[in-house]
């Protein structure tokens, strides 16, 4: 299978899991006029992300932990596109506009081990 038809069936999955996220995800394509020849699969992921960070700022506990052990579930199994897709288009972006240090240690600790793992791959050693 190639690249492509991996991240459209993790994206479907997605959707179908979350239809809530679907349905933004769905109105993100429609509001940037996105084709599906265009494969904004990254904007897509991040909007995923988004909304996880979204759901952190306002301390909605529940659907914040939802998606976070779906990508922590769907990492463990991960093939080798999907983990690229969690790493550098879900996880890196978590919690980016939250400046609220307190705000990002309860969320912080929502994160399963294996996505705290990668995040702090990126950012660092996280000190909250």
């Amino acid at each position: 299978m190639d690249k492509d038809q991996i991240v459209e069936n993790f994206l479907s999955e997605i959707k179908r899991e979350f239809p809530d996220v679907g349905l933004l995800i769905e109105q993100r394509e429609i509001d940037m006029e996105i084709e599906p020849e265009d494969r904004m699969y990254t904007d897509l992921f991040e909007c995923f992300s988004q909304v996880t960070t979204d759901a952190i700022k306002i301390k909605d506990s529940d659907t914040a932990s939802k998606h976070l052990i779906y990508m922590s579930k769907k990492l463990n199994d991960a093939s080798e596109v999907e983990r690229e897709y969690i790493d550098t288009y879900y996880t890196e972006s978590l919690m980016w506009d939250i400046k609220d240090q307190k705000l990002k240690s309860w969320g912080w600790k929502l994160f399963p081990e294996n996505l705290k793992t990668l995040y702090e791959n990126m950012w660092g050693k996280q000190k909250f």
